[in-house]
C-alpha cells in the first residue's frame, strides 16, 4: 500500500525579512540625516537668558505685551512714574534752603505743587516723547548699523535734547507763576549747563539702547535712566530759579538804595 506524499505547508507559514530586521540599539540610532538635538547646560546659560527667565525679564515682557496693545496708555503711566520719582529724590536728596535768610543746615519742606507741576510737564509731553522715538526707531537705518546709530544719537542730541529741555524749564517757570522776563533769565541760566551734559550721557545711553536693547523694552530701560535724570533737571530747575530770585533781590536793593 502506498501513501501519497503530504504536501508542504511551508508556504502558508509567515516569511520573516532578516534584512529588515532592525535590533534594539539600531531602532534608536539617530538617521544620519538628522543632526542629534543637544540639551544645553543650564549652568553655560547667557546673562541675557538668565535675565529673561528671571521675576524681572517676565515684568518685562508682561510691560512689552501692554505697550503692544495699549501704547498711549503705557506711556502716560511710565512718564507719570518717572517724573514723579524724579522731583521727589529731587526734593529728598537736593533739598532747597527755606529762603535767602535762612541759617545753613535749615531747609525748605516738601512741596507738593512743584511735585504736580514737574507731574504736568510728564504727562503732556509723554505722547509726542512717543512718537519722535518711534519717528527715530524707524528713520536712518542704513546698510551700516553703525552708521544708523551714530545718526540717531546725532539727531537726538541736535534736535530734540535743545527743544525738551526749553520746554520744560519755561513750562516750570510759567507754571510757577513766572513772568516772560524771569522764564527767559531761568532759561538762560539752565538751559546751557542741562545740554552740556546731557551730551555726556544720553548718546551713551541712546547707543546702547539701540545696540543691545529690544526695541519692546528700550522704553522701560530709558524709563530707568530718566528717573536719575529728572532728579538732576529738577534740581537744576530750582537752582536756576533760585539764582533769578537772588538776581532780582540784588537789582530791587540796588534800586532802592
Amino acid at each position: 500500500m502506498s501513501f501519497a506524499k503530504r504536501p508542504s505547508l511551508r508556504f502558508l507559514r509567515p516569511r520573516r525579512f532578516y534584512s529588515d530586521k532592525k535590533t534594539p540599539s539600531q531602532n534608536n540610532a539617530p538617521s544620519p540625516t538628522h543632526p542629534v538635538k543637544t540639551v544645553s547646560n543650564p549652568a553655560k546659560r547667557s546673562l541675557l537668558q538668565i535675565i529673561d527667565s528671571s521675576p524681572l525679564g517676565r515684568l518685562g515682557r508682561s510691560f512689552a505685551n501692554v505697550q503692544r496693545r495699549r501704547p498711549y496708555t503705557t506711556q502716560l503711566s511710565s512718564s507719570f512714574v518717572i517724573f514723579l520719582f524724579g522731583d521727589l529724590s529731587a526734593q529728598l536728596f537736593f533739598p532747597q534752603p527755606a529762603d535767602s535768610n535762612s541759617e545753613e543746615g535749615e531747609f525748605a519742606p516738601y512741596d507738593p505743587w512743584r511735585t504736580g507741576r514737574h507731574l504736568v510737564i510728564g504727562v503732556v509731553s509723554s505722547i509726542p516723547q512717543y512718537k519722535w522715538f518711534m519717528f527715530l526707531h524707524r528713520n536712518f537705518n542704513y546698510t551700516s548699523k553703525f552708521r544708523s546709530i551714530l545718526t540717531k544719537v546725532a539727531v537726538q542730541q541736535a534736535v530734540f535734547t535743545p527743544v525738551f529741555n526749553t520746554y520744560f524749564f519755561g513750562m516750570q517757570s510759567l507754571l510757577a507763576g513766572g513772568t516772560i522776563p524771569e522764564t527767559i533769565e531761568r532759561l538762560k541760566k539752565a538751559l546751557p549747563v542741562s545740554i552740556s551734559n546731557s551730551v555726556k550721557l544720553w548718546p551713551i545711553v541712546t547707543a546702547f539702547s539701540f545696540m543691545y536693547v529690544p526695541p519692546e523694552f528700550r522704553s522701560v530701560f530709558s524709563g530707568i535712566v530718566a528717573v536719575g535724570w529728572q532728579t538732576y533737571l529738577s534740581w537744576l530747575n530750582q537752582k536756576a530759579a533760585q539764582e533769578v530770585l537772588a538776581m532780582e533781590l540784588a537789582a530791587a536793593a540796588a534800586a532802592a538804595a
